[in-house]
């Protein structure tokens, strides 16, 4: 539990201090479920000190990276005010990378990070794109249809153009796109792949959870407990109650 040094404890145990559900040990190598079993040391009962389980909603701000390590003095989500004091560690259902912006889910509950970044749960993942240019007709049904990247078929992809914007001299057009997969730069490969630079990337949605519009960029919001009860309903895990209040709306 990180309270002595190895040799420490097993001095402990050696001399019979240590005691596991109210009996006492004198043998190296007895495991516990630290959920469930209950440790003293010399009648004392020591605490778990696991950090809490939390589930936030991450405004990402752009020009952070989603790593714990700063790359060539960019700054990394773990060194936002919001974030840097918080004293554990929380891990984020995959990435979005240093261009990119917008909701990200971070949490200390290992399990469900795991499974909620799994491809097997196909999880959409909704985004609002820039991009210099207009994709033709033919693109945007070859991209809705299924299209081959470098590491293997995209094969599900729903895309709607929103408006067009001014680029100074030239033309943008913005998209509703939505991807079942985290591969890496996805998004932004997908209009790569006809010639298109990616020049805004948002991510508003992850499944039916939104980003809140009034969660400033690097701040984060807890989530609600019907959220994460959908969470855990669409990977597998059980909770109190998997069942999603129908006036719950994630605006």
């Amino acid at each position: 539990m990180g309270i002595v040094s190895r040799r420490q404890a097993e001095s402990w145990i050696e001399s019979g201090r240590v005691a596991v559900n109210g009996e006492k040990i004198t043998e190296f190598g007895v495991k516990i479920d630290p959920t469930k079993d209950k440790v003293a040391i010399d009648g004392r009962l020591i605490q778990d000190t696991a950090p809490p389980k939390v589930y936030w909603l991450l405004h990402k701000p752009d020009k952070t990276i989603v790593s714990e390590k700063a790359q060539d003095d960019r700054q990394t989500i773990y060194q936002l005010p919001s974030l840097a004091k918080v004293g554990f560690r929380v891990f984020s259902v995959g990435r979005l990378d240093y261009r990119s912006e917008g909701l990200l889910l971070i949490s200390t509950d290992g399990e469900l990070v795991h499974r909620l970044t799994h491809p097997k749960y196909k999880i959409p993942r909704h985004y609002y794109v820039l991009i210099a240019g207009k994709l033709t007709s033919q693109q945007e049904s070859e991209m809705r249809s299924g299209i081959a990247l470098e590491d293997g078929p995209v094969k599900r992809v729903e895309l709607k153009y929103a408006h067009g914007q001014s680029l100074g001299k030239d033309k943008g057009s913005w998209y509703f796109i939505s991807v079942y997969e985290g591969r890496n730069r996805l998004v932004r490969r997908l209009f790569e792949h006809f010639d298109h630079k990616v020049v805004r990337l948002v991510r508003y949605g992850f499944g039916e959870l939104r980003l809140p519009e009034d969660l400033p960029p690097g701040e984060y919001r807890q989530l609600t407990a019907d959220q994460i009860r959908y969470l855990k309903s669409k990977v597998g895990l059980k909770g109190e109650n998997n069942e999603v209040s129908d006036k719950e709306k994630w605006q």
